[in-house]
């Protein structure tokens, strides 16, 4: 009889240190899972960051690509007036910067 009940205490201690090692694991992971997470969400909003800046600076350069197609539009059709006439205008427009 004692022997069974040594059995059944020694199972039990058993399935009592591998339900804690599992448990420890579990908590392992998942506070390793929780950092991971941490660092990604940080490099997400610093990527966005990055992200509005860039798009900040292309739409600036969208812009001054749109102003020098429009200056030199108007140059080449001051020139173009020019060579029909043969006159130059009194303003020429000022060359693109």
């Amino acid at each position: 009889m004692y022997r069974y009940l040594v059995g059944a205490i020694v199972v039990a201690l058993i399935a009592a240190l591998i339900g804690w090692k599992w448990r420890q694991q579990k908590q392992a992971d998942q506070q390793r899972e929780q950092a991971q997470i941490s660092e990604l969400s940080g490099r997400v909003t610093q990527l966005e960051h990055q992200n509005n800046q860039l798009n900040a600076a292309l739409a600036k350069v969208q812009a001054e690509e749109q102003r020098l197609v429009t200056e030199n539009d108007i140059l080449a059709k001051t020139l173009a007036q020019a060579r029909l006439t043969g006159k130059i205008p009194d303003q020429l427009p000022y060359p693109p910067k």
